[in-house]
């Protein structure tokens, strides 16, 4: 039987591209969270522009985009010569590692406990500031870990995690949200079908659009809802494919990066 061919490296990238609409400040924190997480790191303009460029962003939409997260407080900037560095602010860099498990991990731990939370009216629910807290009825919600700081107001009886009905994962993962998911894993199936670019600035390319079209959607919702769902459904079958993707496409060095966008070239690692 004849073996079929693998897909090109344009062809995965528009495959990735079509998983969703990339905004360029989203994708700007994508790669600095992956390439310059640690304190005092940077990404120079130049870099950042060829890592871009062939997703599709503009060197206007770049500026654009600079700004808003320089005023917003999550990226640093520093003049190096006649070219422009770029960090996270220690703001940016802790908002970053928070999320950094549930982007890379493997699996999201399980909280040590659950409460089943029950408020007055739904205003009152939505008015509780828990982050965490899910929704799924009117007035009721499921609350990972502790519940010390409800008010007296609010019904908090500690539960212990069984069957999710299909209704509750209906209430979770709406079909949009999946369907998102299975659009992303079947382009990562292909990603991870082809050949790897054996230069490092493609693969860079392909590793941190496949990444941040993953945060993208894993970010829309709370870490509990993936403990809830369970390894049976869609966005645990995306994790495991950005995984191995992700171990296939390594991580590449940022001065590296810097050093082939300056030269020009390529380099095959």
């Amino acid at each position: 039987m004849a073996r079929m061919k693998s897909a090109t490296y344009q062809e995965v990238l528009d495959l990735l591209l079509a998983c969703g609409a990339v905004k360029t400040w989203s994708l700007i924190v994508t790669i600095l969270g992956d390439l310059a997480a640690e304190k005092g790191a940077r990404v120079s303009g130049p870099v950042i522009t060829q890592l871009t460029e062939p997703m599709g962003m503009k060197p206007e939409a770049l500026r654009v985009a600079i700004h808003r997260l320089k005023r917003d407080g999550w990226i640093v900037a520093e003049r190096d010569g006649r070219q422009s560095l770029y960090g996270l602010t220690d703001h940016g860099r802790v908002l970053t590692l928070d999320a950094a498990a549930r982007i890379y991990g493997a699996d999201v731990p399980a909280p040590e406990t659950w409460h089943v939370v029950i408020a007055q009216s739904s205003e009152a629910l939505q008015a509780l500031d828990f982050p965490d807290l899910l929704q799924i009825g009117t007035k009721a919600g499921l609350l990972p870990g502790g519940a010390s700081n409800l008010p007296d107001s609010v019904l908090a009886w500690e539960a212990r995690p069984g069957r999710v009905p299909g209704w509750v994962k209906a209430v979770l993962v709406p079909e949009e949200l999946s369907a998102s998911y299975a659009v992303l894993s079947r382009a990562l199936d292909v990603a991870l079908g082809m050949e790897p670019p054996a230069e490092t600035l493609p693969r860079a390319v392909l590793r941190l659009l496949a990444l941040h079209q993953w945060r993208r959607l894993v970010l829309r919702h709370s870490a509990a809802v993936d403990v809830l769902m369970g390894r049976d459904w869609a966005g645990a079958a995306c994790r495991e494919r950005v995984a191995a993707l992700l171990q296939r496409l390594e991580r590449p060095d940022v001065r590296h990066l810097a050093v082939l966008v300056q030269g020009g070239g390529q380099s095959a690692t």
